[in-house]
């Protein structure tokens, strides 16, 4: 039986009450600009900031345009490759025999000869930290049967992704002469690749080294993003470089609780490519924040008063998690409205819709969460006994 709702109470709380002291100097700043300042266009094709846990895009600047994707394509081997791993159908340890394909295979490649064997693992972190051209064929091969069933997989993952312009030919980036199309796609839809990949913690343990170790430690294979080790929080993720897409870069960073994704597409030079990176995500740092207002399963800081129930009153408790990421500069205009009952009559169900939690700056909503009962309340024995 459900409740019968008697009055409603919006309960309205500025962030300024709910965060108290944090409001003091710890968020005091000026403000860097509304946007970031990039170099001239002709230096780059697209740009591309996000947050990671939420992909709210901060800023972007042609980020549906198409692009080639140079070794970013092997972004979306790594998740082909990791899905597989979770699915339990292959192991990191899983020894792979390297194939007189993947010994053939032209540009960046670290040397592997037809016959050798190597773990899975140690293929995979050649692929995704120093952009080995072979290890990625040989890597496909195993997991997949052969380089066309992996590209084949890898575009099938990209539609259930909601990639919906990417289109992959190859499954490291470098064209072949039978196939010299280069594998495409926008800004956008690499973003949705990368949060997706980072959801594998393996990846950013491989990304954050500087170097890595191969052949058993008697080679030093080196991490090709320059920013990590180098710019603060930096730990991943992808560089890509071929003639026609120039310098490409996908490269994340975290401080405290936020993480930060910053894409480049075109880059006119190695150089710019992570200057422009490391450019977005100091202003994205310097100028955003995540606000954690409410944690979802804990209780609100009002109480509803329960007719005819075996308990007089209860709190109700937040669906899930409100952390919205805004401007520093904006956090006194986001508030919290309670939109629930002041009183219901039993029973009650455990997690029974009572409300909305809304989360406002200024006049946009920048969240909607149901208040719910904490559990069950049955109707007194009282109650029964006055029927």
């Amino acid at each position: 039986m459900r409740s019968t709702w008697w009055m409603w109470c919006s309960f309205v709380l500025s962030v300024g009450s709910l965060l108290g002291g944090l409001m003091r100097p710890a968020f005091a700043f000026e403000e860097h600009g509304r946007v970031p300042q990039l170099p001239a266009s002709q230096n780059f094709a697209a740009v591309l900031l996000q947050d990671a846990e939420t992909g709210q895009v901060l800023f972007a600047k042609n980020s549906q345009k198409i692009w080639p994707q140079a070794s970013l394509t092997k972004m979306m081997l790594g998740l082909v490759v990791f899905e597989e791993i979770e699915e339990g159908n292959i192991a990191l340890r899983t020894p792979v025999k390297i194939s007189q394909r993947a010994s053939r295979t032209r540009g960046r490649t670290i040397g592997l000869r037809s016959g050798e064997v190597f773990p899975l693992e140690e293929l995979l972190q050649a692929v995704l930290v120093t952009s080995a051209n072979d290890a990625a064929v040989a890597v496909a091969e195993h997991v997949c049967g052969s380089v066309s069933k992996c590209v084949q997989r890898m575009n099938d993952r990209a539609q259930e992704l909601g990639m919906k312009r990417a289109q992959y030919r190859t499954v490291n980036g470098m064209p072949t002469k039978r196939n010299p199309v280069p594998d495409m796609a926008p800004a956008d839809d690499i973003a949705i690749l990368a949060r997706a990949l980072l959801r594998h913690p393996q990846v950013l343990m491989w990304t954050s080294q500087q170097s890595m170790p191969f052949r058993n430690g008697r080679q030093r294979l080196p991490n090709t993003n320059r920013l990590v080790g180098r710019t603060n929080g930096v730990d991943g993720l992808k560089t890509g470089f071929t003639r026609k897409a120039r310098f490409n870069l996908v490269t994340t960073a975290q401080r405290g609780s936020l993480r930060l994704i910053a894409i480049v597409f075109g880059g006119k030079t190695s150089t710019i490519r992570f200057r422009i990176a490391k450019d977005l995500l100091e202003w994205g740092f310097t100028n955003f924040t995540r606000l954690q207002l409410i944690e979802g399963g804990a209780p609100l800081w009002v109480e509803i008063r329960v007719e005819n129930g075996s308990m007089s009153a209860f709190q109700p408790v937040a669906a899930a998690t409100a952390a919205p990421l805004v401007r520093k500069g904006e956090i006194a205009a986001v508030s919290v409205v309670l939109q629930i009952p002041t009183q219901v009559s039993a029973p009650v169900l455990r997690h029974q819709v009572l409300g909305e939690i809304v989360v406002r700056r200024g006049k946009q909503t920048l969240a909607v969460i149901p208040a719910l009962s904490p559990g069950d309340i049955p109707q007194a024995r009282w109650a029964h006994a006055r029927r």
